[in-house]
């Protein structure tokens, strides 16, 4: 696996692990965010890559500060 892709799944897991601690669902979060569910759960399950400016509405809906979607480590820094 590509570091890239890593890192786009590594940033997935933390939206998903966000959106849970917030009680949100799919939907909501989609909603909220201006993101089809589709595309969510492909980023969430895949890591498919998204734009700065839909990491910003996601990271506005889950109420964190951007930098918060990227408080993870990938398994390459383990």
């Amino acid at each position: 696996m590509s570091e890239e892709q890593e890192i786009l799944l590594a940033l997935g897991k933390r939206i998903d692990q966000l959106r849970k601690q917030k009680g949100m669902s799919f939907q909501t979060l989609a909603n909220m965010s201006d993101f089809e569910k589709s595309n969510l759960v492909k980023l969430v399950s895949r890591g498919s890559n998204v734009t700065v400016s839909t990491l910003i509405r996601i990271s506005d809906a889950l109420e964190v500060n951007l930098h918060e979607l990227f408080f993870f480590e990938t398994d390459s820094e383990r």
